[in-house]
């Protein structure tokens, strides 16, 4: 491999060999007979040394070159590599004696995750050896600059990680030395160390410029770690004094050729000198021509407020609103012809001034109507076309190809970056995180968090913004504060109304994906005394929140920080019993950031309840909630929620189809990042929480709520998944729900489309069809709703059961309302994507091909409802309508043609 200055390759000498040879030699000892991780084991040499004394050894590393190389080079029967990250082990729990971490704990930020992890592999009463330079004497007192390096430890900070952790640490230093050694022969002895201008030895090394660390919880691991002496003849650091003298004359050579090149550019600035005065003769001629554009630029200004006031004075004419728009706010006919080419809402372009303003933004007498227009067209405020931006990043194969991820976070919201981190584990992607912007953007992807509190943001290519302010009331959005988000691959936010907000501001829809933030379950939480009764943090700069401080402060103890965060904030929290949540404005979204993380340390939360508290249902067990502006009521829960308190609050372990991981996934497979088989390898350990599942997208909030507010008992929404044809990603859930079903062993599964309405009584009739279904195997799909039935379907069959009447056909279209037999999963489950017609490569076209056994009831079970706007075609439901009609019109025919032929063939006998 080649020595990149950083990762040590063995041949190349010098101090760099010294060190690491004699750090894997320090572990011999500890390694016999024993399991053995190597964590970031680099080229793979250490990991081979261990291997010819221990039982087993991994080798894991980040980079995949590396790793390809030492399963090249080195080969033993007890040593495998593996592509992994210190805070993404490759390995069981509690599957290794020993883990070995030499120079790696400074390459990254993830420390707490980097320890959680090798504690997690490790097996109880074992032992880690790390390694860590002292930042004091590594860099600060050489005026030193490691660009590799990304967080370095000073030694008592270094020292405080590990002691936090293991009952156990043995702190060894190591540096290179230019020294004589004096050591007993025959026999081992104790040592001495003493500086040159020393007479008085020194305990350990003097100014060691590296901490070597053993760390455990059984103190036995000590009695063998020993120090030493690693030596090298001085012969072959003459021949690397060489290598450097060698480097030096080429550094010479080096800086000789620049100042050649700086004497060629002193001639090219004198010849354009003399062309600069040729150019001062000609600038009279020059102001001539700008004196003219000024007055073009005048008369151009003078028209464009001419046409203002003509706009204005339009606006402002009742009359002339009435002749272009209904009462409801649509345009008249004839003006939507006039100002649209086609359906899909594409303006003509002599006309496009009437429907937009100079900046791109819709004008607002149109807004309403056009709004879904704008959301599957996919342009936004800035006029950037989403749909060809985003499309051509997937074409280009980056995004799938993406194997870094960086997720940026201020020091007040590391949480959400934790808990994106965690969200990602089980899959391919490496995550490091960090709360300063890079200088470089070097990583496949970036996740920031706040994008408004950064000065430089990643390349839109590049970026996924997560948004988190409340966008209604906060100061910070801007029309230059939605610019920024949608600069982006996609928008991230934890709140459906703000998703609302932010699509009639002009975001497309397709750009924006709902991430419902969560606690997260942290194994073995710390064991800290919980001293303090009662903490609010946050923002205290408002008047109601006020309010509850004072009163809370003069009936428990209560502890208030305004401007704590990171580690110290994360200190609090694991010392606190009850963390209150109170709203910093008025009718204001739930604050799931601090809700989630303060469940996240065992911390109980009372909380004022919110505007959308119908979309936090999961914390409902968890939380307690006070209506808003019940300032006692609040401090009376309070009080009682202290008197009850007997310990942290136990989270459950997984936060399944609803929570924060799923929904990062979503996000990343519809932006093409993820495919879907792994999305559906990332879901493994979901459950669907029924058999009866809503297809639905909670980002769009009209739909979605009307879908909620009509759900038949014991319907749980799925959020589906997206792509860039609405169509793709329809087909992508159904698929999706199907496997996972499979998985769990479900006999059937309903899944009905958030556009489907019942009439009373549809849930009685439900059960009783489920209970007749469950008596026959003849079957593979159930139809509540035939949406365009085939010509040439054929009823097969009609029954009577359970008070209904079952209509038997080989033929199935529309998906509205489905139940699904095992048999009729698996074809679900193995639909794949044929080609981009969508009179043929839909979902329900791809199950019309394959006649499936299909069931229905006349009348129908469902409806669709007309007054909502599609979701994978630019139109609204009203103009389906009569399709359905007809089909339900076709089925009644074959119904009757199928009752006509067997009275026939009755007669006949």
């Amino acid at each position: 491999m080649k020595f990149t200055g950083e990762r040590y390759v063995p041949g190349i000498g010098g101090s760099i060999a010294l060190e690491h040879e004699h750090r894997y030699r320090f572990c011999l000892d500890f390694v016999s007979g024993r399991r053995v991780l190597d964590i970031a084991c680099g080229e793979g040499f250490g990991s081979a040394m261990i291997a010819e004394h221990a039982e087993k050894v991994w080798g894991v590393d980040i980079d995949r070159q590396a790793v390809s190389h030492a399963v090249a080079r080195y080969s033993h029967d007890n040593l495998q590599y593996l592509v992994g990250s210190c805070s993404n082990i490759p390995l069981p729990d509690a599957s290794v004696d020993v883990v070995v971490s030499f120079e790696t704990i400074e390459h990254h930020d993830n420390h707490d995750g980097m320890m959680n992890e090798i504690l997690r592999v490790m097996r109880p009463g074992g032992v880690l050896i790390i390694s860590s330079p002292d930042k004091r004497v590594y860099s600060d007192e050489r005026g030193f600059r490691n660009e590799f390096h990304v967080k370095e430890l000073y030694a008592d900070e270094f020292d405080a990680l590990l002691r936090g952790r293991f009952a156990h640490v043995a702190m060894f230093g190591q540096r290179i030395v230019y020294g004589s050694a004096l050591l007993p022969e025959g026999s081992p002895g104790a040592l001495q160390s003493w500086g040159i201008d020393q007479t008085k030895p020194v305990s350990g090394l003097h100014a060691p410029m590296f901490k070597v660390a053993v760390a455990s919880d059984d103190p036995s691991w000590a009695a063998l770690a020993r120090g030493g002496l690693l030596e090298d003849t001085v012969y072959r650091s003459e021949a690397i004094i060489e290598r450097t003298e060698n480097g030096r004359r080429e550094a010479t050579e080096q800086t000789r050729r620049a100042e050649d090149a700086v004497q060629e550019l002193l001639r090219v600035e004198a010849d354009r000198a003399e062309q600069a005065r040729r150019a001062e003769q000609s600038s009279q001629e020059v102001l001539r021509l700008q004196a003219d554009l000024a007055a073009q630029n005048q008369r151009t200004n003078d028209l464009q407020e001419t046409v203002n006031t003509l706009w204005r004075e339009w606006y402002g004419s009742t009359i002339l609103r009435r002749m272009v728009f209904h009462r409801s706010g649509k345009p008249r006919g004839w003006a939507r012809k006039l100002l649209l080419k086609d359906k899909s809402g594409t303006p003509r372009p002599a006309l496009r001034r009437v429907l937009f303003k100079k900046n791109g933004t819709i004008r607002p007498p149109f807004a309403r109507w056009y709004a879904p227009f704008m959301a599957h067209s996919g342009k936004g405020s800035t006029g950037l076309d989403y749909v060809q931006f985003l499309g051509s990043r997937i074409a280009s194969g980056d995004l799938a190809a993406t194997r870094t991820v960086h997720v940026v976070t201020t020091p007040h919201t590391e949480f959400i970056g934790e808990g994106l981190a965690a969200a990602l584990r089980n899959t391919r992607l490496t995550v490091t995180r960090s709360t300063e912007m890079p200088a470089a953007f070097d990583h496949d992807l970036y996740i920031v968090v706040a994008p408004q509190m950064f000065a430089t943001l990643p390349p839109p290519d590049k970026l996924i913004a997560v948004q988190v302010e409340q966008v209604r009331a906060s100061r910070w959005v801007d029309e230059s504060y939605l610019a920024r988000l949608q600069n982006s691959l996609a928008i991230l936010d934890y709140s459906r109304d703000n998703i609302d907000a932010l699509i009639k501001r002009g975001i497309p829809s397709k750009q924006i994906y709902y991430m419902p933030i969560r606690p997260l379950r942290r194994e073995g939480q710390p064991r800290t005394e919980r001293d303090i009764d009662v903490l609010f943090y946050g923002a205290i700069g408002s008047d109601r929140r006020g309010q509850y401080i004072n009163a809370l402060a003069k009936r428990v103890n209560l502890r208030v920080e305004s401007d704590t965060f990171g580690p110290a904030l994360r200190s609090l929290l694991d010392r606190t019993k009850i963390v209150v949540n109170v709203h910093f404005y008025e009718n204001a979204l739930l604050e799931t950031t601090r809700i989630g993380e303060a469940l996240s340390h065992g911390a109980h939360v009372v909380s004022e309840d919110a505007i959308d508290q119908t979309d936090h249902t999961s914390y409902g067990e968890t939380v307690d909630f006070v209506p808003r502006n019940e300032v006692e009521t609040f401090v009376q829960r309070v009080e009682a929620a202290l008197a009850s308190w007997q310990g942290p609050v136990d989270l459950p372990q997984d936060d399944g189809f609803d929570g924060m991981s799923f929904h990062v996934l979503r996000a990343l497979h519809g932006i093409g990042v993820l495919s879907l088989a792994e999305l559906q390898a990332a879901c493994r350990d979901m459950v669907l929480p029924s058999d009866r599942m809503i297809l639905a997208l909670p980002e769009q909030v009209q739909r979605y709520d009307a879908a909620r507010r009509g759900r038949l008992p014991g319907a749980v929404p799925f959020h589906g998944l997206r792509q860039l044809l609405g169509w793709q990603g329809c087909a992508a859930s159904y698929k999706f729900l199907a496997t996972q079903a499979l998985a769990q062993d479900l006999r059937h599964l309903t899944i009905y489309e958030d556009d489907a309405i019942f009439d009373p009584g549809a849930d009685q009739r439900l059960t009783a069809i489920e209970t007749h279904l469950d008596t026959r195997n003849d079957w593979d799909i159930f139809s509540g709703l035939l949406t365009d039935l085939h010509s040439d379907a054929q009823v097969t069959g009609v029954s009577t059961a359970a008070g209904e009447e079952f209509i038997e056909l080989d033929s199935v279209i529309g998906m509205v309302f489905g139940i699904y037999s095992r048999h009729g999963l698996q074809m679900l489950a193995n639909f794949e994507f044929e080609g981009h017609d969508t009179a043929v490569h839909t979902i329900d076209r791809w199950l019309e091909r394959r006649s499936p056994r299909t069931l229905t009831v006349m009348p129908p079970l469902a409806g669709h409802d007309e007054s909502l706007t599609s979701t994978l075609w630019p139109v609204n439901n009203s103009q389906v309508a009569s399709m359905i009609h007809d089909s339900v019109k076709r089925l009644e025919e074959k119904r009757a043609a199928f009752w006509a032929r067997q009275k026939a063939a009755e007669t006949s006998d």
